[in-house]
C-alpha cells in the first residue's frame, strides 16, 4: 500500500468481525429506434408498475435486491436503485435492475443506452453516472467516524485509478475526443473533495434562525453532545465525486438519517456497458473497504500528494494513465491496479468475490471511428451557436408536406423565416438488450415555419441568423424583428 504508515501489529483477523454492503445506483438514457433522446421517464415507470403488477412472483424476488427506479432531472433519463447488499447478492442485484428497465422500455418501443452521454444531443447535459456505496460495519454496530473516515481516504487515494477503470464518455457533441471521460470534464457537479479530517465541536449553546409557521423565529441548541464528524469539505456538499456520508459527516442532507446509514459514497464512475465489469469494479470497492478498516487499525492512511494531478492525468487519459508517484517517478495504472488487486486478495476471499476483468483492456471501447455525417454542416454549425432563428432563401424548388398531409410547393429563390431544427438518425450495436456503441450518425436541419419543416440544403443561404436572446430583443421593434 503506498498511503499507509504501519504503527502497530494487528490483533486480529478484522474479517471475521465486519461485514460490507454495497449499494448500487446505475443511470440510463432512454433513446428510441433512431437513437434520439426520448422524453419517457415517467412512461417507463408507469410500464414497470403494470410489468410487476402482472408478475408478483418477480416483484417478491426483486424486493429482495432493488429499493426502486427513480427519474433524474431530464425526463430523459432513469435510474434503479439497489439496497445495500452484501457483495455476493450484486451480481444478480445489477441484472435484475438492468432488466425491469430493458423490459419497459421495450414495451413502448424505446431502449436503454448504457452511456453517459448521447453521443450528439448531450451538451453536456443530460449526463447520467453510476455511484456505488460502500459501508463497513462491525456486527451488531454501527460504522464509527474513524473507520468512515479511513474508508473514505482509502477511495480518496485511489480515485484516479477508478476514474481510469470507468472511463468511457470519449464522444461530445458528434467529435471522438482526445478525453477519456468527458462527463467529469464537463460536469458542474462532480466538484473534486478533499481528503477526511475528524472534527469534534467545541460545547456551546448557539443561536439559529429559522422560518416558523411563516414568521422568523430563535431556537437555542446546546451542542452539549460533543459528537465526533469526519469533514472533507467545509460546505457539507454532497454533490462531489467522492464523499462520506450519514449523520457523522457535515452533509445538511444526512443530519437526521439513521446511523446505520454511514458509508461513503464514489459518484465518478461513467455508465459501464457490460454489467461485468461494473461488478469488478464494485467487487474491488468491496474488498478495499475490508482492507481499508485493517489499515486504519494498524497505522493511518496518508493522503496521496499528487491527487489532484492525478486524476487530471486519468480524466484525460483513462486506462493510458501514468500516475505521478513519489520523487516524480511515474507508474501506470496497470500496474498500479495489479498491486491494488494483490493487496485485496485476501478481502475478495473473505468476501467470498472475485475481480475477474480488471486491468485488461476493454472491448468497449474499442469501437472504431464515429462517422459522423453532417448534411448541412455550416447550417448546424449555427443552430450550435444558439443561432436558432433565421431568415433563409431557398436556392432550389422544393415541395412539403404539413401534418394534416397537404402538400404546398415553394419556388426557388422564396426568402422563408422560422426556427432552425434537427434531425438525428444513429445506427448502434446491442447487447443483451441494452444500447452500448454508436457506429454511425446523420444529421439533417430543417427550417420550422410555424410547425412546417421545409429541409434544408447546403445550397440554401442563410440571410440572418439570431440567438433567441437577439430574436426577443428585435421583436420588441414588431415582426420578426429583421
Amino acid at each position: 500500500m503506498l498511503f499507509h504508515k504501519k504503527q502497530k501489529e494487528q490483533d486480529q483477523d478484522p474479517c471475521k468481525d465486519y461485514q460490507v454492503l454495497c449499494g448500487i445506483e446505475e443511470e440510463f438514457l432512454i433513446i428510441d429506434e433512431n437513437g434520439t433522446l426520448v422524453d419517457a421517464a415517467d412512461e417507463l415507470m408507469v410500464r414497470a408498475a403494470e410489468i410487476l403488477e402482472r408478475n408478483s412472483k418477480w416483484l417478491e424476488t426483486l424486493m429482495l435486491k432493488i429499493r426502486g427506479l427513480d427519474a433524474e432531472p431530464s425526463p430523459s433519463q432513469i435510474e434503479y436503485v439497489t439496497l445495500p447488499l452484501p457483495p455476493s447478492e450484486l451480481p444478480e442485484a445489477i441484472e435484475s435492475g438492468r432488466k425491469i428497465l430493458i423490459d419497459a422500455a421495450s414495451h413502448v418501443g424505446y431502449k436503454i443506452l448504457a452511456q453517459s452521454l448521447h453521443p450528439i444531443q448531450s451538451d453536456p447535459h443530460p449526463m447520467c453516472g453510476t455511484h456505488i456505496n460502500v459501508s463497513v460495519q462491525k456486527k451488531g454496530g454501527i460504522m464509527n467516524v474513524e473507520e468512515l473516515a479511513a474508508v473514505h481516504d482509502y477511495f480518496w487515494n485511489y480515485l484516479p485509478e477508478l476514474i481510469a477503470l470507468s472511463a468511457n464518455s470519449q464522444v461530445f457533441q458528434g467529435t471522438q475526443t482526445n478525453i477519456a471521460s468527458n462527463r467529469i470534464s464537463h460536469s458542474t457537479v462532480l466538484r473534486p473533495n478533499g481528503s477526511s479530517q475528524i472534527q469534534i465541536p467545541k460545547t456551546s449553546a448557539a443561536l439559529v434562525r429559522q422560518q416558523y409557521y411563516g414568521r422568523m423565529r430563535y431556537t437555542l441548541r446546546l451542542a452539549g453532545e460533543n459528537v465526533k464528524r469526519v469533514i472533507t469539505n467545509p460546505r457539507g456538499e454532497r454533490l462531489v465525486d467522492i464523499t462520506p456520508r450519514g449523520p457523522l459527516t457535515n452533509i445538511g442532507d444526512d443530519e437526521d438519517s439513521s446511523l446505520m446509514t454511514n458509508r461513503v459514497e464514489i459518484r465518478i464512475f461513467d455508465v459501464q456497458q457490460d454489467h461485468n465489469w461494473l461488478l469488478d469494479i464494485a467487487n474491488l470497492c468491496c474488498a478495499s473497504a475490508l482492507h481499508a478498516i485493517c489499515l486504519q487499525k494498524t497505522g493511518k492512511i496518508i493522503p496521496d500528494p499528487f491527487h489532484a494531478e492525478n486524476v487530471q492525468r486519468s480524466v484525460y487519459n483513462g486506462l493510458n494513465t501514468r500516475l505521478l508517484r513519489d520523487r516524480n517517478k511515474e507508474e501506470s495504472i496497470q500496474e498500479s491496479v495489479q498491486r491494488w488487486i494483490k493487496e485485496t486478495a485476501t478481502y475478495q476471499e473473505a468476501l467470498d468475490v472475485k475481480v475477474r476483468n480488471l486491468p485488461r483492456e476493454r472491448s468497449d471501447l474499442d469501437q472504431g471511428e464515429l462517422d459522423v455525417e453532417f448534411k448541412t454542416k455550416p447550417i448546424e454549425d449555427l443552430r450550435q451557436q444558439g443561432k436558432r432563428y433565421a431568415v433563409v432563401q431557398l436556392n432550389q424548388s422544393r415541395t412539403i408536406t404539413d401534418h394534416r398531409g397537404r402538400r404546398y410547393a415553394i419556388s426557388r429563390g422564396t426568402q422563408v423565416q422560422g426556427t432552425i431544427t434537427v434531425d438525428y438518425q444513429l445506427t448502434y450495436r446491442e447487447k443483451d438488450g441494452i444500447v452500448t456503441n454508436f457506429d454511425e450518425i446523420k444529421i439533417t436541419n430543417s427550417l420550422d415555419v410555424q410547425g412546417i419543416r421545409i429541409p434544408l440544403t447546403t445550397k440554401d443561404r442563410i440571410l440572418v441568423a439570431l440567438s433567441r436572446s437577439e430574436f426577443l430583443s428585435r421583436r420588441l421593434f414588431g415582426g420578426f424583428g429583421f
